[in-house]
């Protein structure tokens, strides 16, 4: 099958590289360091100076946004660490990422926009990266890199779409796009998780954020002779804001509400540990070889009103102790926004031996950049066609990058089953911002209008048609390319039994929630972040898309709630539908869940469960929220 020729190909090329570094291991190639190495021109490393290549950290936040640092104009929220790592570094104070989470964790590891990636969502099947993509970690596993992932994959929990499918060795992450959510181990609250380690749940203890932390650090500490590339993005801060108390209690006192409170503690943690890694890398003596980089995935989740009129008494203090601070460092926009306050994120590189010229630049910059310009720092050929990212490494060593002048960049909020050109989009070229959001157009000059209030469309018509222009042109480039549905594969030896989840059903009707976060709570006063459990009746269940690699005999065991959960059914009968044939069983007395056997042919095909006490009309009265489907050798 196509897939399954994709993977060979990789394998192939991995196999292929291995020989070609044997065969060289006596021939010095001149310059590999160089930062400015020109793409078309660099070689592959022996793996005598497999040593030399830059170790690589990669640090990327969940829902930290652009005012949610210290150094950009947050004078409560504590980021010593990060600020300080911002003053030593270079950073991208125009950088952009896609208002989403998915979308841009596809675009930061392919070089692509996150729609030619086949992302654009984080939920549906909408946010599962394609086998056909080949990623930054499959890159540099090529190039003699040991490769790992602690904290957040969130681009498919089932083979193909898993990231030790995608090129990483090691992996340690939880479920879905955040803890807790329904993908993940059932139980898990940021607090003393099973997280899932190359495929097996795993007991660990503390904090989800230090637990990401402390096995990048062993990840880092193990004994080989290679460089290694350890990405650690994380699920914090996203909701629900979950930290240890003892960093929450700081800002209660500050006058914080509970919530707010909660998400700076989170952030502040984070900034401790990125300290703390900072130190360990250079304990190691590798500070000077290492890429180190932190940046963010949207804007922020947190949305503090500066609207006098609706403060709470606790936000009345934090405005008298600070009447100057102006939530978001005034951009207009949150997390899921066309405007910058949704997409223009930090950005802060650090790589001594690369010769960086530490300072800040506000050239249009943009997260597919990152894997060319890692590419282009560690010597390795970017062979990879289609890429929409700029190397960037004459920028970060020069200070001035002129091809640079004249791009742009469109970010687009899509989150609907199929994507659209009616979605919220928008266009940043130069000192422009186009937005089309709700049929509405809009023009904004930033460098007059930072806070995109002022709305100059009329007064700049040839520059709003040069900008719906590069936006029409992308979409065309998009539609070309087409947008794939994602079938999750079942009777490869690499996943046996594989589970579904339904947080990955297809086909949702416009108006039906989506079970994306199941609720559980550690016992500690937080918001009511939206939830499933208790309220499965919102649900009706929906098909999941299959591809079946290998005829035969399957089991096929459907839950209400997940295996740890061992809740009962409490309905008299199971239905199990796949290609429109139902297949119904009897549900004994208060059993967790049915098993059906039944023959399956090869090929791409939907699979539906549910419980019912209507053996006649087969109701959908209870969705089976879980489903494994294990085929019988």
């Amino acid at each position: 099958m196509k897939r399954n020729k994709i993977k060979l190909k990789k394998n192939f090329k991995r196999s292929l590289a291995f020989l070609v570094i044997s065969s060289l291991i006596t021939t010095i190639i001149s310059g590999c360091n160089s930062p400015n190495t020109n793409l078309n021109n660099s070689k592959q490393l022996t793996s005598s100076q497999a040593n030399k290549q830059p170790n690589i950290v990669l640090i990327v936040t969940d829902d930290q946004g652009w005012g949610d640092i210290g150094i950009n104009n947050n004078p409560i929220i504590q980021t010593p660490n990060i600020d300080d790592l911002a003053n030593q570094s270079v950073s991208l104070t125009n950088f952009h990422v896609d208002p989403t989470c998915s979308p841009t964790r596809s675009a930061l590891l392919t070089g692509k926009h996150s729609l030619k990636a086949g992302v654009w969502h984080t939920i549906l099947g909408r946010y599962m990266l394609g086998p056909e993509h080949q990623t930054l970690a499959e890159v540099l596993k090529d190039n003699n890199y040991d490769t790992g992932i602690f904290g957040k994959w969130h681009l498919g929990d089932n083979y193909p779409y898993r990231p030790q499918d995608q090129g990483f060795n090691e992996v340690l992450i939880h479920g879905g796009g955040g803890v807790g959510q329904t993908p993940d181990y059932w139980g898990n609250t940021q607090f003393n998780d099973t997280y899932f380690r190359n495929g097996n749940p795993e007991k660990t203890t503390g904090y989800a954020t230090t637990v990401w932390f402390n096995e990048a650090k062993k990840f880092i500490d193990q004994k080989r002779n290679q460089p290694y590339f350890a990405y650690i993005p994380l699920n914090a801060p996203h909701g629900p804001y979950r930290a240890p108390e003892n960093f929450i209690q700081p800002y209660l006192d500050k006058g914080l509400n509970r919530t707010m409170a909660s998400f700076y503690g989170m952030i502040t943690h984070i900034d401790g540990q990125i300290g703390l890694m900072r130190k360990h890398i250079k304990a190691r003596g590798e500070t000077d070889n290492t890429i180190f980089i932190v940046m963010t995935d949207n804007g922020s989740s947190y949305r503090p009103t500066n609207n006098q009129n609706k403060l709470d008494a606790k936000h009345q203090l934090i405005k008298q102790a600070f009447p100057d601070w102006i939530p978001n460092d005034n951009l207009r926009g949150y997390k899921g926004s066309v405007y910058d306050g949704g997409h223009r994120v930090p950005f802060f590189i650090s790589y001594p031996n690369g010769q960086l010229k530490a300072g800040k630049y506000n050239n249009l910059t943009a997260h597919f950049d990152i894997m060319p310009t890692i590419l282009s720092l560690a010597g390795i050929e970017n062979t990879i066609k289609g890429m929409d990212g700029l190397n960037l490494a004459t920028l970060i060593t020069e200070g001035k990058d002129d091809t640079l002048s004249d791009r742009n960049v469109v970010i687009t909020n899509q989150r609907v089953y199929h994507p659209s050109d009616k979605r919220p989009t928008a266009v940043a070229y130069k000192n422009w911002r186009f937005i089309n959001e709700n049929n509405k157009e809009e023009l904004y000059n930033i460098a007059t209008d930072p806070s995109q209030q002022i709305n100059v469309a009329q007064q700049h018509p040839n520059v709003l048609a040069q900008l719906k222009s590069i936006k029409q042109a992308w979409w065309n480039e998009n539609v070309k390319l087409g947008f794939k549905d994602r079938y999750i594969s079942v009777g490869n030896k690499a996943e046996n039994p594989v589970r579904l989840n339904a947080m990955d059903w297809m086909e949702v009707p416009d108006k039906q929630p989506v079970p994306w976060f199941i609720g559980h709570q550690p016992a500690a006063e937080e918001y009511d972040y939206i939830h499933w459990l208790t309220e499965e009746d919102k649900y009706t269940s929906l098909p999941w898309y299959i591809d079946v690699e290998k005829k035969g005999t399957y089991q096929i065991s459907a839950y209400f709630h997940d295996i740890p959960a061992g809740t009962p059914i409490g309905k008299k009968y199971c239905v199990v539908r796949v290609n429109g044939k139902n297949t119904v069983q009897t549900v004994h007395g208060r059993a967790s869940h049915c098993i059906v056997n039944t023959k399956l042919i090869t090929g791409k095909q939907k699979i539906t469960a549910w419980f019912t006490d209507n053996k006649e009309t087969l109701a959908k009265e209870k969705a089976a929220f879980y489903v494994y489907i294990k085929h019988q050798k």
